[in-house]
Parts: structure tokens; sequence; C-alpha cells
């Protein structure tokens, strides 16, 4: 392996690029993961797609992208077929799994949102049982995909055509298929706004729709599912548009497939991000972990924790033994909290 200045260059930031999106997702997934270990109220049904979709990020973002950046940065394997075969199985396994994981994330709450509670009653075995079909199906296409696929070391990597039109067909069921959901839940919370007829509801149930808490929460789901399109269309698109291509010309260049799992990856913390920290169930429970973890790290609370530790409380303390009277009283004065704005 020749390196001059650019290449290495080209590896030491293709590397450090790499330790920091792989620190970035492991620390996003592994708090996903922690609070749903930690707290009883995240062990349900609708918590279990987000757990798949961490567990898919995870090994698209780090096995994948390390394989990636062996093979096709590096180049330090080039004459190993086994290295290149178990690189395409791990890569098509992980893709695979990964729009599963988005698919059925989209169908859950395309269910509850339309259906409700009661009707997608779902307990935590079958939500499981559930994903562990889906990484089923990934083995089998991942199997099948690496089988039939012959690839050629240079510039550009033979692609057999029909392998290329069941990738496009699969793939893109999984990911139009979730296009197709968001837009029709954000046609929902649209129309959920809007002033109907007096004779399509009762009056108290027009009233319930229309109201400025139910509006600002539609508003708010809206915005959440036009950042899934977008990222899904961002970071997903070009690796289905490079097997379309593939699927016509029978080739597809080694560079253009780097780059385009690059993006996809990229859109693994994002993901990660918006189907977990920005879900309100979620957020209930992260929010203080990373408000405790921030205290640990700087050493001092925040402004708005001092103050609300002040606020009045009752005198009353109990302990194992015996309870505790005291005359102190726990006031916030003007003193106080000036001392705060300093």
């Amino acid at each position: 392996m020749n390196l001059n200045t650019v290449d290495a260059f080209s590896v030491i930031f293709a590397i450090t690029v790499f330790s920091l999106f792989a620190m970035a997702t492991s620390f996003v997934a592994s708090t996903l993961f922690y609070a749903v270990y930690k707290e009883r109220k995240l062990r349900v049904s609708s918590a279990m797609p987000v757990v798949n979709l961490c567990a898919a990020g995870l090994v698209l973002g780090l096995v994948c992208g390390l394989f990636t950046l062996i093979c096709d940065v590096i180049q330090a394997s080039e004459a190993m077929e086994l290295i290149q075969s178990a690189r395409c199985f791990v890569e098509e396994f992980s893709i695979c799994t990964y729009f599963q994981a988005l698919f059925v994330i989209s169908a859950s709450r395309y269910g509850l949102v339309l259906c409700g509670e009661k009707l997608c009653r779902v307990t935590v075995k079958q939500a499981v049982m559930c994903i562990s079909v889906t990484w089923m199906i990934s083995l089998v296409y991942a199997g099948l995909v690496t089988f039939y696929q012959q690839q050629r070391h240079g510039p550009h990597i033979t692609y057999p055509r029909g392998v290329a039109a069941a990738q496009v067909t699969f793939l893109g069921f999984l990911h139009f298929g979730a296009l197709c959901i968001c837009a029709n839940l954000i046609i929902y919370f649209h129309q959920k706004k809007e002033n109907l007829p007096p004779d399509f509801y009762s009056l108290g149930s027009s009233s319930r729709r229309v109201a400025e808490r139910n509006i600002r929460a539609s508003n708010m789901n809206i915005q959440t599912i036009v950042l899934i399109v977008a990222t899904l269309c961002a970071c997903h698109l070009p690796y289905i548009g490079i097997v379309t291509t593939a699927m016509f010309t029978g080739q597809l260049s080694r560079n253009v497939k780097v780059f385009a799992v690059v993006v996809m990856q990229c859109g693994i913390l994002l993901n990660l991000v918006i189907n977990g920290y920005l879900n309100k169930r979620f957020k209930r429970v992260i929010r203080p972990m990373l408000y405790r973890l921030i205290d640990k790290i700087t050493k001092h609370k925040n402004r708005r924790r001092k103050i609300n530790q002040l606020l009045p409380q009752n005198n009353l303390s109990s302990t194992r033994v015996s309870f505790n009277f005291s005359d102190e009283t726990s006031e916030l004065t003007r003193s106080k909290l000036a001392f705060f704005y300093r």
C-alpha cells in the first residue's frame, strides 16, 4: 500500500470522522438502551421498535462502517476474498435490518394514531417475535445477495441485474412504504386542525379537536414527521438510486457506492435522535439522565434546578426509625433568588 501525503491525510481524516461518528452513535444508542433497562415504563411494546432501530443502527454504523474503512479507504485487504464476502454479507444484512426497523416504526405509529392503543394492543413478546422475524428475513436476504453477487476488484463492481432488481423491489417497498405512511400521518394531523362541518362530529368532540393544546400537539407531530421524511429522502435515496442504476447498467462505481453507504450511515444518528430523543415517552426518562450526567461532569447544578430545590417543601421528614420535626422553613426569598443572577 503506497501512501503519499494526500492519501495519508485522507486516511487519517477518514479514521477521525469514523471514530467521532462511532462514539456519537454508541452514546446515543447506549443511552436509549440504558433508559429501557432502567425505566420499567419503557418496557412496553411501542418502545421495542426503537430498541430494534438502535441495534440495527449499531450494526450498520459500527460493524459495516469498520468494514468500509478497512476495505475501501485503507484498502488493506484487496487480495482476501473471504473478507470481501464477509463485508458484503454484513453490509446487506445491516441495510436490510435498518430499512425494516424504520418501516416497523412507521407502521406501528400509524396503527396507534389511527386505531388507538386498545385496537392495536400488542404485548412485548409479540413485538419481540415480530422483530425476530425481520432479522431472520435479513439473514436470508443477505445470504442470497452475497451468494449471487459477483464483485470484481478495481474501480467498478460487476452487479448482476437480477440481484439489483430484487434489491430495488424489496428495499424500495420498505422505503417508499415508510414514506407513504408518514405522508398519511401528515395529512391526518393537518386535517385534525381544520374546522370541520357542524354535523361531522358532535359539538363536544369538535371543540376538543380544535382546542389550542391539540393544535399545538398536531403541529409538533407534523414537524417531527417532516424531519423523518427529510432524513429518509436525503440519506436513503442515494443508495436506492445507485442500486437502480446497477439494475440497468450491470455495474457500479466503487466510490459512488461507498459515498451512498456513508451517507446512509450518517442518517443513523439522525434517526436515533428523532425517533428516540424526540419521542415523548423516551424524553421523560432521558432528559433527567442527561441532566445528572452534565451535573457530574461540570460538578455544579443548573440554575433552574437549584431554584427548584429552594421551593417550599414539607417540613415533615421521615427516616427508617422515627419522624423528625424541624422549625426551619424553606422559603424562596428575593435575596436567595438574586444570588443566582450575580
